[in-house]
């Protein structure tokens, strides 16, 4: 079957559930389930909150504030103006990402392969499943393909075809 196909049986099987999904939701009967259980109603308890309890509670609160260690004001007064004009901090340029060109494919398996552009090697370097370039590693050659895997970016090299 063609992906066109396949497109268009998946939307046929999600309409067909949907449909189904409304009718059976439609079709519900619905029935009122009461717990013969019923929650006994609280009796109404006589509180009488101390006054002067509620007000030691308050003070020892403010008194030790949790947003603040040593329970003082600080030393530098929140001034929004500086808050914005912090000291601008030096990025690092992004890496500059290697343009590699795979050459060719010698000899038969275990294979090798010539590769041009790998940093800080000649071209025409020949590379080797396991070969280690700087933070790049070649970790597998195959007849037609190279795998090389840097710390963030894996590239396979492979033949241009011909146009």
């Amino acid at each position: 079957m063609k992906e066109r196909d396949w497109y268009t049986l998946a939307a046929v099987v999600a309409l067909c559930a949907t449909g189904i999904g409304a009718l059976r939701w439609r079709n519900t009967v619905l029935t009122a389930s009461v717990d013969p259980v019923a929650i006994p109603a609280r009796g109404n308890s006589d509180v009488h909150l101390d006054e002067a309890l509620l007000r030691d509670a308050a003070d020892l609160i403010v008194s030790n504030d949790p947003f603040r260690l040593t329970n003082s004001p600080p030393l530098v007064r929140y001034d929004p103006k500086t808050e914005s004009s912090a000291p601008p901090t030096s990025v690092a340029p992004a890496p500059i990402r290697p343009v590699m060109t795979l050459k060719a494919i010698v000899g038969g398996p275990p294979w090798q392969a010539i590769v041009d552009g790998l940093p800080g090697q000649p071209p025409g370097t020949v590379v080797h499943a396991g070969s280690a370039f700087d933070k790049l590693v070649a970790r597998a050659v195959t007849r037609d393909s190279v795998v090389i895997q840097g710390p963030d970016t894996t590239w396979v090299l492979s033949f241009r075809r011909r146009e």
